[in-house]
């Protein structure tokens, strides 16, 4: 019996022992696996985050380098307008060829006008070029025109004399002017022949710009955009919609009209996002991103126009690339990468106008710093100005940023993507319709709180400290220039308070040699005084009025310098304001005691000695 039972105990502990073992090894097996899930999520994470940084840092660069070159092919425009104005100023010194020049200029003008009298403005020293080729030029235009004109040079008015040369040509009335002098024929010339210089110069582009810098006047009734497809190809240039069946087919609201307005009016940023698209208005980019298509406002300012179509480039090659630096693990969708091109142009922009701001303020402190100019003071109120509008602009995107990140339904609504799978906006349930042609519904996978917004998140987040950065940098420069402003405000003010004593001094000192020769002129009346026979009279009179003059000089001297001390109160005037108090102090004291009455001396005394009586 013994030994049945032990046989018994030992299966049974074995047949534990074997379930114990399984037990272990399942649930050994389950954290493993939980700890490599766990793993390879953060891994994923930090790979996806690494990729978004590098891919950011790329595209930074690459955008950077863009306006790098876009600035050196500017600055070498600039250098040949500029020897261009030098070329004009030397030409004018040559009267064979500036007379013909000059003469044609006149004629135009004579052309433009149609008036039978017409008043030519030139330099002084063309007055009489001027007379000579205005016959000339008088005669070519009757031949041509019939119309008998009498030209006449302003001698009242003439043009400056750093001017190239040219002339102003003005009407019988006075109030039209057409203005030909050399300088503004090259500032037309500038921007007209603009479009085949750079192509001379720089050669074709890839596409032609034409139609993408062209600026577009406002229009109340239309939408004029360009239009990306899903390939990142351009499918329409300049596309006029009407702005009813616009807002129809993109589930738009009128009020969202003003932030795609072409106009120069400048609108507050914002990225707003709806039902099928993200509206989007910062600076000079006003778009419209869709699941499968990027839609890019046209503008009307040239300036923006030009910064617009370096865009365009970087928006395309955007677009076309499918995958993040060539891997298939991790893929950016659509939208995404729209918005990223958006978020690089602006923070570009931005940052080269900073640069900008920063190269010349800190040129002109640097030159406060050794001497205050007034013509640096005024240069600096106006990049201030500018400084401080710069500010303003860059603090209201990062706030848009700022305001985006905190908002967590804007962020799942931000993925078009997937919303456009699931068919329109996520919802716990869908209807599904089968092949027989039942309907069901069944639960969807990705719901709203599912979404794992980590990606846009992290997007978002390395452009908002980017953005944070240039605003730090901004204030920070606004506050040096402050701080100079008061600097040199108090070195003004010490400069003016030295001129002020210098004259005070120079006051005392001829108020002294006023009151010295107050006696001698008394003296020197042609009165009788009585002291003509004197022997010391002059002696004395003299010597009174040095002193005189000497005590009095000396006096103001002594108040001026009591004036200089920088304290709020005089030593006299605290030890007066002391005694006043003290003896406040002593007279109330003394009206409390004689107050006193022998009831309440006596109640006082009983009250600190518990009753006993006072003794008399």
């Amino acid at each position: 019996m013994e030994a049945f039972i032990t046989k018994e105990a030992e299966e049974k502990a074995k047949e534990i022992k074997l379930k114990a073992d399984e037990e272990y090894e399942i649930e050994k097996a389950s954290i493993v696996r939980s700890e490599i899930n766990a793993i390879d999520s953060q891994y994923e994470s930090k790979f996806k985050k690494a990729s978004l940084a590098q891919q950011i840092t790329k595209s930074t660069i690459a955008n950077k380098t863009r306006l790098k070159i876009l600035a050196t092919k500017e600055e070498a425009l600039d250098t040949i307008f500029k020897g261009a104005e030098v070329a004009l100023v030397e030409l004018s010194h040559d009267s064979s060829k500036y007379g013909n020049i000059l003469k044609l200029l006149i004629e135009e003008g004579l052309y433009a006008l149609m008036e039978p009298k017409v008043t030519v403005r030139v330099r002084k020293s063309d007055v009489e070029l001027a007379t000579k080729v205005g016959e000339e030029a008088a005669k070519e235009f009757k031949e041509k025109s019939n119309i008998d004109v009498s030209i006449s040079i302003d001698e009242s008015s003439y043009l400056n004399d750093d001017s190239a040369g040219g002339c102003i040509i003005i009407n019988g009335t006075g109030k039209i002017e057409v203005n030909n002098t050399l300088e503004e024929r090259l500032a037309l010339l500038s921007k007209t022949a603009l479009p085949a210089l750079r192509l001379e110069l720089f050669g074709k582009t890839p596409r032609d710009l034409a139609k993408v810098l062209r600026t577009i006047q406002p229009d109340s009734s239309d939408v004029s955009c360009t239009i990306f497809d899903a390939s990142g190809n351009v499918v329409a240039v300049s596309k006029s919609f009407p702005k009813a069946k616009f807002l129809h087919e993109n589930g738009l609201f009128p009020r969202d009209l003003r932030k795609i307005d072409s106009s120069n009016v400048d609108v507050a940023p914002i990225i707003a996002v709806r039902s099928n698209c993200i509206l989007i208005n910062l600076l000079h980019i006003k778009a419209l991103v869709k699941a499968d298509s990027v839609l890019v406002f046209d503008t009307a300012n040239s300036e923006a126009a030009s910064k617009l179509s370096l865009f365009m480039y970087d928006l395309e090659a955007k677009l076309k690339v499918k995958t993040v630096h060539g891997t298939t693990n991790v893929n950016q969708s659509y939208e995404f990468r729209a918005l990223e091109s958006i978020l690089i142009n602006v923070m570009a922009v931005l940052e080269t106008e900073l640069q900008q701001h920063l190269k010349v303020c800190t040129k002109i402190l640097n030159h406060l710093d050794t001497e205050i100019d007034r013509e640096k003071l005024r240069d600096l109120l106006v990049n201030s100005k500018k400084l401080t509008t710069f500010y303003q602009k860059s603090l209201l995107i990062k706030n848009v940023l700022d305001e985006l990140l905190d908002n967590d339904d804007d962020l799942e609504s931000m993925y078009l993507s997937e919303r456009s799978v699931y068919g329109g906006p996520f919802r716990q349930e869908e209807l599904r319709i089968d092949g027989n042609g039942s309907k069901d519904h069944e639960s969807v996978n990705m719901s709203m709180d599912e979404l794992d917004t980590g990606e846009i998140e992290m997007l978002l987040e390395s452009y908002y400290k980017q953005c944070d950065e240039i605003v730090q940098q901004a204030e920070t420069l606004i506050n040096d220039i402050k701080s100079t402003e008061e600097i040199v405000n108090i070195i003004l003010d010490a400069n003016r308070n030295s001129l002020m004593v210098f004259e005070l001094k120079i006051s005392i000192y001829t108020m002294g040699a006023t009151v010295a020769t107050l006696a001698p002129a008394l003296y020197g009346m042609n009165l009788k005084n009585y002291l003509e026979e004197s022997e010391f009279a002059f002696g004395a009179v003299v010597f009174f009025s040095v002193v005189a003059g000497a005590a009095m000089v000396v006096n103001s001297f002594r108040h001026l310098k009591n004036v200089q001390k920088m304290n709020i109160t005089t030593t006299e005037q605290t030890k007066k304001l002391d005694d006043k108090i003290r003896g406040q102090l002593f007279a109330r004291f003394r009206k409390q005691k004689a107050r006193s009455t022998p009831e309440q001396k006596d109640l006082i005394w009983k009250w600190l000695t518990n009753g006993s009586p006072k003794p008399k």
